[in-house]
């Protein structure tokens, strides 16, 4: 149920308003200046997993998200928990936050915003995009784009019925104004979002690089032109060697600086029609369109002596890390990408074998 903390507002015009931001699929936390919850809605009680009855008149942010944490949002120990806490409230206190992505440990995925509202108060927006982790959520992306285009309507239904309460001059009706203006802000932004969605849906948050579902999709419409064409078509499978040993010694922070850095690498070394994806964790794809099968060796094999003299500054120090890569070349004979990844992943697997930080090619497309 919607709620307002402490005093619930006054007002037939508000009391529909809350009744409508009940229904929206967008979770919506109201905070005043002290961080205190004034209002949340029927999504956010669902996300955060709060009980049916009403919270207490004091309830705080820190005290929904140390609720959330708790309830496994994040694996970590009860310290680590309340840093995160911690760190969260120190980001929402200091003013608005774009757009941003929270990965819980139950594999679900929230886009967070923040806006900070002229009282000294926050409005907290939390959306469930769980689904477009999947490959298949690339189809269902038209159908997301239509409620969110509902929501958006809906959210400017709300704020002309706030417009009729501005003549009243009790606080109710005052912060009610504050409310709407916000919510204007709030329907801009969201607007925006829903452009970014797509690119999120098929975009590595850490990296830039496309995710597994999005390279996916490319390359099989670029193996596709292939075949029709007759043009080659190469495939590398690159993997970071001993990047556990990365993050012991420098932690995640210079593990993930140093996957960036080794994105930043490939890109400016391969041409813009050529795709790079991250598949997961420390491996990465790169397809080569219209390409022979000497010059995609020829480029792998720069590549890796490349990234072996490259090194990443990270603070005082600087971190090294070579590349080991399996090329695959496109047979006339494939019509899915998945049957060149796994040859290009086994001749991947060899580099491995025979000591990292070296390329090895599968011939088997050209004996075919």
């Amino acid at each position: 149920m919607p709620q307002f903390l402490p005093a619930r507002a006054t007002g037939a015009a508000l009391h529909v308003l809350v009744d409508a931001l009940d229904e929206v699929d967008v979770g919506i936390i109201l905070l005043d200046r002290d961080m205190r919850v004034r209002f949340l809605n029927r999504c956010v009680s669902e996300i955060f997993g709060l009980p049916a009855e009403p919270l207490p008149a004091h309830t705080t942010y820190p005290d929904l998200l140390d609720r959330a944490a708790s309830r496994s949002w994040v694996a970590a120990s009860a310290a680590e928990r309340a840093a995160l806490v911690e760190q969260r409230v120190t980001a929402v206190r200091a003013g608005s936050i774009a757009p941003m992505h929270l990965d819980l440990s139950d594999g679900r995925r929230l886009v967070f915003a923040c806006k900070a509202c002229p009282d000294g108060g926050r409005i907290l927006t939390y959306t469930d995009v769980s689904a477009e982790l999947r490959p298949e959520a690339m189809d269902a992306m038209e159908q997301i784009n239509a409620e969110l285009r509902f929501s958006n309507e809906t959210m400017e239904d709300h704020a002309a019925q706030l417009a009729s309460l501005a003549e009243a001059t009790d606080e109710s009706v005052r912060k009610a104004e504050e409310a709407k203006h916000a919510l204007e802000r709030e329907i801009v932004e969201r607007r925006e979002l829903e452009a970014q969605l797509r690119r999120m849906a098929t975009t590595d948050g850490l990296t830039g690089a496309l995710n597994r579902a999005g390279f996916l999709a490319l390359s099989q419409k670029e193996l596709e032109r292939a075949v029709d064409s007759g043009r080659g078509l190469a495939l590398m499978m690159l993997d970071v060697d001993h990047f556990k040993s990365i993050n012991d010694r420098y932690g995640h922070a210079g593990g993930d600086l140093a996957l960036k850095h080794l994105v930043a690498m490939i890109g400016s070394r391969t041409r813009r029609s050529d795709l790079l994806g991250r598949l997961g964790g420390e491996e990465f794809a790169i397809l080569l369109p219209a390409i022979a099968a000497e010059d995609a060796e020829s480029l792998a094999r720069r590549l890796v002596a490349h990234i072996a003299v490259s090194t990443v500054p990270y603070g005082e120090r600087t971190i090294s890390l070579t590349v080991s890569i399996g090329l695959a070349m496109a047979a006339r004979t494939d019509r899915a990408i998945e049957r060149i990844i796994a040859r290009a992943d086994e001749a991947l697997y060899r580099a491995k074998e025979g000591g990292r930080n070296r390329v090895v090619t599968d011939h088997r497309a050209e004996a075919a």
